[in-house]
């Protein structure tokens, strides 16, 4: 691997990034065209349905390409059975004579057949480059890929002392305004956000993003019960798409009322206390093309999402206040969570983790 190839594969990451929050279920990539030591066009995935990121780049080309080098963070698609037409004939056609990526595409229509058919019509191809920074950048859509769930981050705010409110019921704000920048920042790039009926009841959430710029994410609410009050904010702003989940043995009256203001009500099967399953949950969101789940409450849901290791990340933001009496958050195991960043944020400091132990996304080559 060049410091080249280094080079021109970063910069693929910081195009592909520019499709955050509008191509899932697709994955972020970016293309660099490069012809004797000079870069000829660039592309990235603007949004799910339109053309991808080589096309996008082969079509900005001003000159021949010829003899060129395509630099991709993944693996160029092969299948028709798609909005779009496949990558690999339109590089071959364009006389590109080199391809280098970061991962190959796991999705079974590809996984290795890009390559492949790249490598039959004459094409050098080479692989691996900064793989590792390739998967974190694409880790909502491989691990929707590779299991069938979508990708879960948890987010919690707490005090310095470990509480996520000061009393049962009462809605409590810890961090800063640098924090909410960060979560809404969070929120315009996951597929979907979710809250249980505590928060909506206790909270009053819009659930969207206003503090930077970005798309809403769909808003869920997770309510086997049906008990969030209707009138909340968080059904009344029409920005964005809203589901709510519930018990097959919840309020009829009640689903009816969300179905008629227009909010796509889920019924599940139900466990003790009509809790829902949380893994049958991912699987149905999974269907709905939901690739990355951001969950934001309160103490229950967390709860349940932790001790039932459904989470990929957790986001830890803590307040310089304490609180002394309070709801006390969920307690982390640190012997099997992996620290892998911290900055501060004004006064609130900001941790992020990821399990010690994972079967998916970064077992990917």
């Amino acid at each position: 691997m060049s410091a080249l190839d280094e080079k021109y594969m970063r910069l693929c990451f910081e195009l592909a990034k520019k499709g955050s929050g509008f191509v899932s279920p697709n994955p972020l990539v970016g293309v660099v065209i490069v012809k004797d030591g000079r870069i000829m066009s660039m592309g990235y995935h603007k949004k799910y349905g339109e053309a991808h990121a080589e096309k996008n780049a082969i079509d900005a080309a001003k000159e021949n390409l010829t003899g060129a080098t395509l630099y991709c963070n993944l693996e160029p698609c092969t299948h028709t059975d798609k909005q779009t037409p496949p990558c690999v004939p339109a590089i071959i056609k364009s006389g590109i004579k080199k391809v280098v990526i970061s991962n190959v595409d796991p999705n079974p229509k590809v996984n290795g057949q890009g390559m492949q058919q790249l490598a039959e019509a004459g094409v050098e191809v080479v692989s691996n480059i900064l793989a590792e920074e390739g998967r974190e950048l694409n880790r909502f859509f491989l691990k929707h890929i590779k299991t069938g769930l979508p990708y879960v981050t948890v987010k919690i705010a707490t005090s310095l002392d470990g509480k996520i409110t000061a009393a049962e019921g009462k809605q409590t704000w810890l961090t800063c305004e640098e924090s909410k920048k960060f979560v809404h920042s969070q929120r315009s790039i996951y597929d979907a956000v979710l809250v249980g009926a505590n928060t909506v009841n206790i909270d009053n959430p819009q659930l969207t993003v206003r503090s930077v710029k970005g798309r809403d994410p769909i808003r869920i609410i997770l309510d086997g019960n049906l008990r969030s009050r209707i009138e909340s904010e968080t059904f009344n702003s029409n920005e964005s798409r809203t589901l709510i989940l519930c018990s097959v043995k919840s309020d009829e009256r009640k689903k009816k009322e969300f179905s008629e203001k227009g909010i796509e009500v889920f019924e599940f099967e139900s466990e003790a206390e009509n809790k829902l399953n949380l893994r049958t949950v991912l699987k149905k969101l999974s269907e709905l093309k939901i690739t990355s789940l951001f969950v934001e409450g309160g103490g229950q849901v967390f709860e349940q999402f932790i001790t039932q290791r459904l989470f990929d990340e957790i986001i830890v933001l803590k307040a310089p206040i304490s609180l002394n009496d309070g709801i006390d958050a969920v307690q982390l195991d640190g012997d099997d969570l992996l620290l892998i960043h911290q900055q501060t944020l004004d006064k609130d400091k900001l941790m992020i983790y990821k399990p010690k132990q994972v079967e998916h996304v970064h077992g990917i080559n």
